[in-house]
């Protein structure tokens, strides 16, 4: 966990998933906007493609709504009081 980004593995369903804040400062991360918060799900299968996320606050994932485990991820972070909104 860092000002950039969050961490998350989830042994059972052998994914991770790393959840990068709009104020992060990493300059290979392309945003559709500056308040979409850019959540990448990395499956630990071999040949898995990532599948990259962009998140709203107010609408959830831009591809699957609020139904999204990419919204999950987010939760997730912010219980163990990380916010990637501030």
């Amino acid at each position: 966990m860092s000002d950039n980004e969050l961490v998350l593995f989830d042994r059972d369903r052998r994914e991770s998933w790393i959840v990068y804040p709009p104020r992060s400062a990493y300059e290979h991360l392309s945003r559709p906007a500056r308040d979409v918060v850019l959540v990448e799900h990395h499956p630990w299968a071999p040949y898995s493609e990532i599948e990259l996320h962009h998140v709203r606050t107010t609408d959830g994932c831009a591809a699957h709504g609020l139904d999204c485990a990419a919204n999950d991820a987010i939760q997730v972070g912010a219980q163990v009081g990380w916010n990637p909104f501030a």
